[in-house]
């Protein structure tokens, strides 16, 4: 099941016409589909490095060193054995949560649990050999979780990495390591699981009396307040969650026949990722739009709206095949390149025939994929990354700008750069914390715009190459302007070369000259003749537009944008009307997606007028600028 879906790209048309007059009017229509304190100079670390220190303090902590007798086994006072643990709160009067409730009889401790008559053999350990089959998703909606757990234990190092307890501990006393938001927690636990009337575990298990299954999945539930926080969501969380690597969304089919994803660039990019070691998934999403459909897909034994993990990607002579499993570890696809299909190619039947037992893996088309599945996820893990970690609190645009970072490249780098929404800072409910408007800008040291993003997610995350130099991250959020909310933001930066990031209070100007910059690299141009131009960006339905004038006359512009839909005007107006001194430009408004859920429409007409110099010399716009958007419209000069 997912949380929140990830938007296709958008799909967008326009339409333009032009007065014949000396003042240019602008008709256009747009539409997009959905879709603690700070530390200065902090170095870039290898993730290795991360791992090492973790591992140190868990080794030499005295709470881990000198555990009680097994008689007297730990308890933990912060998430104790009770029905609110599963469900709290509201969660635990909705039905859902009644229902969750009503599956757990009791809390108990491995030892008591009933475990498999396949499992009997085994003794209880946190890892014996760990393999993806061994992992099962039980009777809670958490297969993005499962999906990616599925996947690193096909990855031991990244695996043994989560779990700081590293062996059984008759104590009951666990450490695990989970990715928060992009900020690094280690979460103590103790080893009481939810069972049911028959003493078997109810939510996820591992096979061969292995336990970290249930227990990052324990720990993850104490890290949101329950486990009926985890009954949904995406797999790039699950990734984040348990990697802190960055991910990659590749949507497979669009609404847009213009923007039709390259399937081909999409398998080469599965296949270059596997090939460095990197983990994917999949998001199963399929439009079912009658009784019949709805029939088809269930003989075929898939599931909607459910994550399965990639486990192999390979290409024999013209045949693409991909490997994936299903994280409830039954339940495989039916169609082509089953071990009853008649028509396996004979060259490679003998290398790709999957096990006759039914453990939910099975082999798929590749060309099949776009018909049942929506995305493709790449987790990009390497252990040569240099990573650094930042908390901040969001301030709105009308002083100093307090999230703007320096970024010094001496030897250039790709980079991977992540914003998250940290809910007010201390807490982030993950079901309930809304998706925000977020963005991210990169500016080389002369004002250019490497890279932009812009999205309404509780992440973003800019993807680009830079030579060695001086940059500035610029990371904000329309919902100071739109709804004066400040979320408190945890911005993460993966580089392939050493880097360093620090703390660059700047002045409010930096907001306006930075999307300006963003205007100007996205090259969208309208002259209006007499050294006026109207230049706009736009980014998964957000969408901006500067008027730009180079004349010696002061011009008046009219703005009008009262047909579109689903938008929020940083000018708090959508009919404006602005002038401009000679040899100034203006951001006239950015307009960002109001419903996550619905599309994005813009439509506007612009049309300008030169002034007479000798009584038109002041800016003026009505209506005003709100005091916390006027960094972004200041008026900048124009070089």
């Amino acid at each position: 099941m997912e949380r929140r879906k990830k938007k296709q790209q958008p799909n967008d048309t326009l339409r333009r016409s032009r007065s014949p007059k000396l003042t240019v009017s602008l008709d256009i229509v747009k539409k997009s589909t959905p879709s603690p304190p700070r530390v200065d100079g902090i170095r870039s670390l290898l993730s290795r490095e991360i791992y090492s220190l973790h591992e140190h303090i868990a080794q030499s902590s005295p709470s881990v060193g000198s555990v009680p007798p097994v008689d007297r086994k730990f308890s933990d006072p912060e998430f104790l054995p009770v029905p609110e643990s599963i469900a709290r709160g509201d969660e635990g009067t909705a039905f859902l949560g009644v229902k969750y409730q009503g599956r757990v009889a009791r809390w108990l401790r491995p030892e008591r649990i009933r475990w498999s008559s396949d499992d009997k053999q085994y003794s209880l350990a946190v890892f014996n050999q760990p393999h993806p089959k061994d992992i099962i998703q039980g009777r809670l909606g958490n297969c993005w979780l499962i999906a990616a757990l599925s996947l690193i234990a096909e990855v031991p190092q990244i695996l043994y990495k989560v779990m700081i307890t590293k062996q059984y501990n008759p104590a009951g006393l666990y450490r695990v390591r989970l990715c928060n938001q992009g900020i690094w927690q280690v979460v103590t636990i103790d080893d009481m699981l939810p069972v049911s009337a028959s003493n078997s575990l109810v939510f996820s298990r591992s096979k061969k009396k292995q336990l970290f299954a249930p227990l990052i999945e324990k720990a993850l539930a104490k890290m949101h307040g329950s486990y009926m926080a985890l009954k949904s969501g995406r797999c790039d969380e699950g990734l984040q969650t348990l990697t802190g690597e960055p991910c990659e969304v590749l949507f497979l089919r669009s609404s847009d026949p213009e923007k039709k994803p390259d399937l081909n660039q999409i398998w080469a990019s599965i296949l270059e990722s596997r090939a460095k070691g990197n983990v994917v998934e999949s998001n199963a999403s399929f439009h079912l739009m009658n009784k019949s459909s709805v029939e088809w897909v269930k003989m075929k034994c898939l599931e909607s709206d459910h994550a399965y993990s990639i486990l192999d990607a390979r290409q024999v002579n013209s045949q693409r095949l991909v490997r994936l499993r299903n994280p409830w570890g039954e339940k495989e696809w039916k169609g082509a390149l089953t071990e009853n299909w008649t028509k396996w190619p004979k060259t490679i039947k003998h290398k790709f025939i999957p096990s006759s037992a039914n453990d939910g893996v099975f082999w798929m088309p590749w060309e099949q994929m776009p018909s049942f599945f929506s995305s493709v996820t790449i987790c990009k893990v390497n252990a040569n990354w240099h990573e650094a970690r930042k908390r901040g609190q969001f301030s709105d645009f009308s002083s100093t700008i307090t999230s703007a970072y320096g970024l010094d490249c001496p030897y250039g780098a790709e980079l991977e750069i992540e914003v998250f929404n940290a809910g007010d800072g201390n807490y982030y409910n993950r079901l309930k914390d809304p998706d925000v408007d977020l963005f991210l800008i990169l500016l080389s040291s002369n004002g250019y715009c490497r890279a932009y993003k812009h999205d309404v997610d509780y992440y973003i995350t800019l993807s680009t190459a830079v030579p060695p130099g001086r940059y500035i991250i610029l990371a904000g959020s329309m919902s100071v302007v739109n709804y004066l909310v400040y979320p408190a933001f945890n911005l993460v930066v993966h580089g392939s070369q050493p880097f360093v990031v620090h703390d660059q209070p700047s002045s409010y100007e930096l907001v306006a000259d930075a999307f300006h910059a963003v205007a100007f690299r996205a090259n969208n141009r309208q002259d209006m003749g007499g050294g006026v131009s109207i230049l706009t960006f736009d980014d998964n339905g957000n969408f901006g537009l500067v008027c730009e004038n180079k004349s010696n006359r002061t011009v008046r512009l009219s703005s009008n944008f009262q047909g579109s839909k689903n938008v929020l005007s940083s000018r708090h107006a959508f009919q404006m009307i602005d002038t401009i001194p000679a040899k100034t430009q203006q951001l006239i408004a950015i307009f960002t997606r109001k419903m996550f859920s619905n599309d994005v429409q813009i439509a506007y007409q612009a049309s300008g007028e030169l002034l007479d110099p000798d009584h038109y010399i002041r800016a003026r716009n009505n209506p005003l600028v709100p005091p916390q958007a006027l960094g972004l419209h200041i008026l900048r000069p124009v070089y």
